[in-house]
């Protein structure tokens, strides 16, 4: 356990952030120099240089980068705009698709209730849905093979860790017959709500038993209809008022009104599907670009008003500023600025390896599962 302070500041101090880039920092947070905090600038150079490699080659649309160590900002860069070839430069206060990062804050939001005493890592999610009372398991998600009885029932702890036997559809990381089922049932959808996504859920054999491997799935949108029912209001609405608020972050969430989305929001693109054409050179920019407007998303558009359900494995729409601040949140084992968010138990939880079945993800010893994020060692050094 004496490794998680260590990798977990660098994981929601840094890393969480790669993605996202900026040329100014969050006013409440001081600059440094990058030698301050102890990295070398002409090494942090190489950052920025392997970025404009990636978005030269057409690969990624825009990019914003900004790294800090204990609550203070050491580099920053971005490039490219909310819309390729045109519209605004990216920024800090640009709103992105957070896709799997909503992850984590849904976690830190039902440890909250848990801090709360309103159910535990025990909890069986049939106790909030009595829909998932008794489930089957298709190995492997073969429906080919002789389906089984669920040996016991799903715990939040199974959801945290994605040990729950639950599965993601083909389009987005599963495999096998009961992922394409996902896709042909539209699993998890946001144009329904948390009850009638649980209700076609349950009636989709598991893919294992439940505890018993790691399968990255829709666990953590379940976790969000889990909140969704104890705490009486949608996970955006709970995460904001028990997270977000406290933590000053004003403009991230799961819906977004019109006039702010088409003011700051980064359009969303993707590697072309089968079939689908890549933009290529657009906007007199010079690049190639291997990317499209997909239309995968275009029905409840994500961070928009016309969703109902807030999943909790993906739909936050946030800012690089505010997600900074929440992963430095974590990074100090749950107070910032002398603000407690978290318990200091509830990070340990969440960033310390939970269940054997957590404990090699596709084969990488060094990659790791809590109760909530994903934990990545130093392979030469692995226990600090």
């Amino acid at each position: 356990m004496k490794h998680h302070v260590k990798n977990i500041r660098k994981l929601a101090g840094l890393t969480l952030l790669f993605i996202f880039v900026s040329s100014k920092t969050y006013p409440d947070l001081p600059s440094i120099t990058p030698e301050e905090a102890g990295f070398d600038s002409t090494k942090l150079a190489e950052v920025t240089n392997q970025a404009d490699a990636v978005y030269e080659a057409g690969l990624i649309p825009n990019y914003v980068i900004a790294l800090a160590k204990d609550g203070k900002v050491f580099f920053s860069a971005s490039r490219g705009n909310r819309i390729i070839g045109e519209g605004d430069p990216v920024g800090m206060d640009t709103l992105f698709p957070l896709a799997s990062m909503s992850k984590p804050v849904a976690s830190s939001a039902i440890f909250k209730l848990i801090e709360e005493g309103k159910l535990s890592l025990d909890s069986e999610l049939r106790e909030f849905y009595p829909q998932f009372q008794s489930m089957f398991v298709a190995q492997n998600g073969d429906l080919d093979n002789q389906f089984q009885e669920a040996e016991r029932a799903i715990t939040i702890l199974d959801l945290l860790t994605h040990t729950s036997g639950l599965e993601y559809a083909a389009s987005i990381a599963g495999t096998g017959d009961v992922a394409e089922l996902y896709d042909e049932l539209g699993l998890i959808n946001a144009c329904i709500s948390a009850s009638d996504n649980m209700d076609l859920l349950s009636q989709v054999p598991l893919v294992g038993q439940p505890g018993q491997r790691w399968n990255y799935s829709v666990s953590l949108d379940v976790i969000g209809a889990v909140i969704e029912v104890v705490s009486g209001e949608p996970l955006g609405s709970y995460a904001n008022r028990t997270i977000f608020e406290p933590l000053g972050i004003m403009d991230s969430g799961w819906r977004h009104t019109d006039d702010r989305l088409d003011t700051h929001y980064a359009t969303l693109y993707n590697p072309p599907l089968p079939g689908e054409a890549a933009i290529g050179q657009i906007g007199g920019t010079g690049i190639n670009w291997q990317l499209s407007e997909s239309p995968r998303y275009s029905a409840c558009p994500v961070g928009s008003e016309a969703r109902i359900f807030d999943m909790g494995g993906s739909g936050l729409v946030g800012t690089a500023t505010d997600y900074l601040v929440f992963s430095l949140m974590i990074a100090n084992l749950g107070i910032l600025d002398g603000i407690r968010i978290l318990e200091e138990n509830s990070v340990i939880a969440q960033t310390t390896q939970q269940v054997d079945a957590a404990q090699n993800l596709n084969g990488n010893a060094s990659r790791l599962f809590g109760a909530g994020f994903g934990i990545s060692l130093d392979p030469d050094n692995p226990s600090e």
